[in-house]
């Protein structure tokens, strides 16, 4: 799928208006779908140099992808979280040797660091790769 960030914001625009028709649905599946590449690369190292298990899922669904749009002030290329994978670990400690060790294999990664100050109730560490 080539489609340029212009085409993907209008998408967006067009769910969180609810103006959006069954070949836009099509295109926002191939859209989240594009993401399950760098999803597999990711779990791939996450596991083999890490040895850490973890949940998560290729895509968001549409349903919450949509539903995001409506509920927040975000372009769809902004979206952040189409695809990822959570590590849950007992304690702050561990947190910070897991945050630091992914930071050795993806170099390029930015941190968010949620825990001083949680949003929605969400404290965690996100590291994202551009």
């Amino acid at each position: 799928m080539k489609t340029s960030k212009t085409q993907i914001n209008q998408l967006g625009y067009r769910f969180k208006n609810g103006s959006y028709n069954e070949s836009d649905l099509k295109i926002l599946d191939e859209y989240r779908r594009s993401f399950r590449d760098a999803y597999e690369n990711t779990v791939h190292a996450i596991h083999d140099q890490l040895n850490i298990s973890f949940s998560g899922r290729p895509s968001k669904s549409t349903a919450s992808l949509i539903g995001k749009l409506q509920r927040e002030s975000i372009r769809l290329s902004q979206v952040q979280d189409i695809a990822g994978c959570r590590i849950i670990v007992t304690d702050i400690i561990e947190q910070n040797t897991v945050v630091n060790a992914i930071n050795n294999i993806f170099s390029n990664a930015s941190i968010v660091d949620r825990r001083p100050n949680p949003s929605h109730g969400y404290r965690a560490v996100n590291n994202s790769c551009k």
